[in-house]
């Protein structure tokens, strides 16, 4: 009784974080993408390029703004 109490609190908890984890979208190949959907809902403003894994570096989005990314 107690393993199945133990799995199912730990399912809701993966369940409920994944909503929280992302940002829709998928990425480029330098690891970052552009938010156009919900945006406020991640602390991000429309069409603000962010990271989610290396190489990204957000410092350049000039460069992703020219080559529309």
């Amino acid at each position: 009784m107690r393993i199945l109490l133990a799995l199912t609190a730990v399912g809701l908890l993966l369940l409920l974080q994944t909503p929280l984890a992302a940002s829709p979208g998928g990425l480029d190949s330098r690891g970052g993408h552009h938010c156009w959907t919900n945006c406020a809902r991640y602390g991000l403003y429309t069409g603000q390029y962010h990271c989610h894994r290396a190489p990204c570096d957000t410092s350049d989005v000039a460069y992703h703004r020219a080559h529309g990314h």
